[in-house]
């Protein structure tokens, strides 16, 4: 496969940044075995270092995870490329994420075509992702919403989801009467980090079966716990 060249003419990108970003394509994601051209041209479009603080923008491209602030993190890249690859998004996609955090996933998944609805329970950091996402894409919470508070509040039935993720690591496997997993629609997929026991964790890719949760991947990680009404798991 050839090597995916940026499109970006991007006033936020400079030459350096856009050399960083197709070297961080090139070999932390399609050298990893990720091949999507769509998830490449997204990951070649959003410029990463616009979603970090200044005090980090340095590290944008490596290969790790990056502090944000309140004790978040953004993930690494293959991680986050992981999540799209594993979600298999398409246009006609609704998505429920838990955890906007820096907002760099949220435009990942616009810049392939999905409608969002992301849950922040830190206020500072809804709004500054909102701010960088609509300084990145005029016009991004027209197309989709980003909202403060508990996500394990969603009353359960309201919204339907083809695509569910969390940038947080769940206590447990959810039921599946779960409100969160109750919107999500027959032959959904969600994709979110759970903990087991001894302090493991593992991302899992779950799809949704006859009103049942088939784990059909895992991956071993490390995220940052989730917070609010967990009791509700």
């Amino acid at each position: 496969m050839e090597n995916p060249k940026s499109d970006s003419s991007s006033s936020f990108d400079t030459p350096e940044t856009i050399l960083a970003r197709e070297k961080m394509v090139r070999e932390q994601i399609v050298g990893r075995g990720i091949l999507d051209e769509n998830l490449l041209s997204a990951f070649l479009k959003v410029p990463r270092h616009l979603f970090l603080p200044e005090e980090v923008r340095h590290l944008s491209y490596e290969d790790k995870a990056i502090p944000i602030g309140d004790e978040q993190t953004i993930s690494q890249p293959y991680i986050v490329a992981y999540i799209v690859n594993r979600l298999r998004i398409n246009s006609s996609d609704t998505v429920l994420e838990i955890g906007t955090g820096s907002g760099y996933l949220s435009a990942i998944l616009d810049a392939m075509g999905a409608k969002i609805l992301s849950l922040e329970i830190f206020p500072d950091l809804r709004r500054r992702a909102i701010s960088v996402l609509e300084t990145w894409s005029p016009g991004f919470t027209k197309r989709n919403r980003i909202l403060q508070g508990d996500a394990l509040l969603l009353s359960k039935g309201q919204v339907r989801f083809s695509k569910f993720v969390s940038s947080a690591c769940f206590p447990k496997t959810p039921s599946e009467e779960n409100p969160l997993f109750d919107s999500l629609e027959e032959n959904g997929i969600a994709v979110l980090p759970v903990q087991f026991k001894d302090e493991y964790q593992f991302l899992l890719t779950l799809k949704k079966e006859k009103e049942r949760l088939i784990e059909t991947d895992r991956l071993s990680v490390k995220f940052v716990p989730l917070l609010g009404r967990t009791e509700l798991l």
